[in-house]
């Protein structure tokens, strides 16, 4: 049972996700350096969430932001040989560090497809959180239908800067089906190659334990991890 709706629901987010085409919105480049985090947001953005701590072990406080486009947007996309419009407003991730020399941010990272858009009217916005701590990024999601699906899932992706990229460590997936009340929590640790799977359901105290190893030849960074949910990391389980 869990498995099937881990389907149904990875298949719902690949096609919210999928590689927009056809289209005439264009996001912008974000300057290289600024004095305060509000000089990163270009015009037409607003600032969706944003947290600072120190990433890059220098003990200075560097930032996290998340923008959003002011407007919403008509994007064309292609999927399996059908077109369809959605209706969304683009969001960015930007990460900074902390100059202490200039007194200025230096931009990192510019990535406009980690953080999920809001683009299903029968869905809950996604996009949670963005912190900073212990020297580690967290990007979380919540994936909620209000229509279309029993399952809901709380998602935690966990990124740490070194050798001049962010590279994901952990992430957490907790699966809950609101029908059957069956939930699975799985935990994965990247730099050990395990993952930590704990079953049970809502309504009793016991659970069933598992550790099992998993096979990555390299760590993800936003490079090769474009969007949640895209990456098959175990038979029949999506990341």
């Amino acid at each position: 049972m869990l498995t099937l709706m881990r389907q149904t629901l990875t298949y719902i987010l690949l096609l919210a996700v999928s590689v927009c085409t056809g289209q005439s919105f264009k996001y912008p480049a974000i300057s290289s350096k600024a004095h305060n985090f509000s000089e990163f947001i270009p015009h037409g953005w607003i600032l969706l969430d944003s947290a600072s701590g120190d990433l890059n072990k220098d003990n200075l406080n560097d930032i996290a932001l998340v923008i959003q486009h002011r407007d919403s947007i008509s994007i064309t996309r292609a999927r399996d040989g059908a077109v369809d419009t959605i209706v969304t407003q683009p969001r960015i991730l930007i990460l900074a560090f902390y100059n202490s020399n200039t007194r200025q941010y230096d931009l990192q990272l510019q990535n406009n497809s980690f953080v999920l858009n809001h683009d299903q009217a029968n869905m809950e916005d996604p996009f949670q959180n963005i912190s900073i701590a212990s020297g580690v990024l967290k990007i979380e999601f919540t994936i909620f239908m209000n229509a279309g699906g029993w399952g809901m899932s709380n998602n935690a992706y966990i990124f740490r800067y070194r050798r001049n990229s962010f590279y994901l460590i952990g992430a957490d997936y907790n699966y809950t089906h609101r029908g059957s009340g069956e939930t699975e929590d799985r935990s994965y640790n990247f730099l050990t190659k395990k993952v930590r799977v704990v079953t049970g359901t809502i309504s009793a105290d016991k659970q069933k334990i598992t550790w099992r190893s998993i096979k990555l030849n390299a760590l993800k960074t936003f490079d090769t991890f474009l969007q949640p949910f895209t990456w098959q990391v175990e038979k029949d389980d999506y990341l």
